[in-house]
């Protein structure tokens, strides 16, 4: 299984608002930035790992932060994590390029008054620009304080090197179960189906 940078964000997005709820108390207390490491590289990241069906692989594996492998063994989303996003570019960026992975993620985090980060997100798509990058770099992005679990944007450098600003609504993972949206979801199918015969 191999996610799009889309895809990834989705879960990525809806799951950590599952999984910070499900303990709120813990969540509010976990500022500090060894802890917040923690929190997201040991236990969230992991986590949805393995409720993607992917096998995750161990700290610095390949010189990045976390790897999720499908079952062929093949590396299929490298991630990489900073809190502060000041070294990102001597560091993380050129960790995840490195990778064969197809998609990489950053994930890291600005100031309250600079979220959603447009500074960043040009400037890792001048770098990906002159790297003539040619697969899915997903960059997202927190606030410093993380006052909401929803405090997140996603923005996904495709290989024709566009980038995409991604949002979801929090209770997106509930509403694709229901069985409206499921309907719904069926027919938009066969409309296109049809429509592209």
């Amino acid at each position: 299984m191999n996610l799009t940078g889309e895809e990834f964000y989705k879960q990525f997005y809806c799951r950590f608002q599952e999984f910070a709820n499900k303990d709120r108390g813990r969540y509010n207390k976990t500022v500090p930035d060894p802890e917040w490491t923690k929190y997201v590289v040991d236990q969230f990241l992991p986590n949805v790992g393995k409720q993607l069906g992917y096998t995750v692989e161990p700290q610095q594996v390949f010189g990045v932060d976390i790897l999720f492998s499908a079952r062929t063994g093949e590396a299929s989303i490298a991630i990489e994590h900073e809190n502060d996003p000041v070294g990102i570019w001597e560091d993380e960026v050129p960790n995840l390029l490195k990778t064969a992975a197809p998609l990489k993620v950053l994930i890291t985090y600005v100031r309250d008054t600079e979220f959603p980060g447009k500074e960043i997100m040009n400037r890792l798509y001048d770098k990906l620009k002159e790297r003539n990058f040619g697969q899915e770099f997903l960059l997202i992005l927190g606030s410093y304080s993380m006052k909401e679990p929803s405090d997140w944007v996603g923005y996904l450098y495709h290989s024709k090197l566009d980038c995409q600003t991604l949002s979801m609504c929090s209770n997106m993972l509930e509403v694709e179960e229901r069985p409206g949206h499921k309907a719904w979801k069926t027919r938009k199918t066969r409309k296109w189906d049809s429509a592209s015969l």
